[in-house]
């Protein structure tokens, strides 16, 4: 394949990892249904192990493919936070997890929002280690909190929640890392124009 070729390919948004990521951003619906009505907890199991495993699969794709675009370093994080949003204000709604959970990650991804917004800078911050690591924990609880629906592995319920807590705390310091990524881009902007404006 040629580099040109290579190089428009990546432009383009139909990519096999954007189908994957859009694939887990629709799975959350029917885990949260499934869990706040207490239906097929075999099934939610297989389908948050499936979420959790295409949040690797489609980086892996991405770079494996050389399918990396825009739309999808976009598209991820969005993924990821309402995904999990969503499964998490169902497993809070059904009385598995603390409403502080939910409320902790709202709050985090909320400031993000706001101060991307008013930053009025395109500078997007790159998914830190920590935040992988975040990513890791709370998708392992919210794992082990759902296989502890079935009742062989009730007893799982509390390191669920131990897994799922750590994984809020992690993205409390994940969060205040990419607000301090997003202000150090925001002056370091400042200071070119400035500077070109005095050449």
């Amino acid at each position: 394949m040629s580099a040109g070729l290579s190089q428009y390919e990546t432009r383009q948004w139909v990519t096999v990892p954007n189908v994957i990521t859009l694939i887990r951003l629709l799975l959350g619906v029917p885990i949260a249904i499934f869990i706040i009505q207490d239906l097929y907890p075999a099934w939610t199991v297989a389908l948050l192990v499936g979420f959790g495993a295409s949040d690797w699969v489609d980086g892996y794709l991405a770079r494996k493919l050389g399918q990396t675009s825009l739309v999808g370093a976009l598209l991820d994080p969005i993924a990821d936070r309402v995904g999990v949003g969503i499964i998490v204000c169902a497993l809070v709604v059904a009385g598995h997890l603390q409403l502080g959970l939910i409320v902790a990650i709202a709050a985090t991804d909320i400031a993000l929002a706001f101060a991307y917004l008013l930053s009025h800078s395109p500078c997007i911050p790159s998914v830190s280690t920590l935040g992988k690591i975040r990513t890791a924990f709370l998708m392992t609880g919210l794992a082990v909190t759902s296989l502890s629906l079935l009742p062989t592995f009730e007893a799982l319920a509390y390191f669920g929640t131990v897994l799922c807590g750590v994984g809020t705390g992690l993205h409390l310091l994940a969060g205040l890392g990419y607000l301090r990524a997003m202000a150090h881009c925001s002056r370091r902007r400042r200071a070119t124009a400035v500077h070109e404006a005095d050449l």
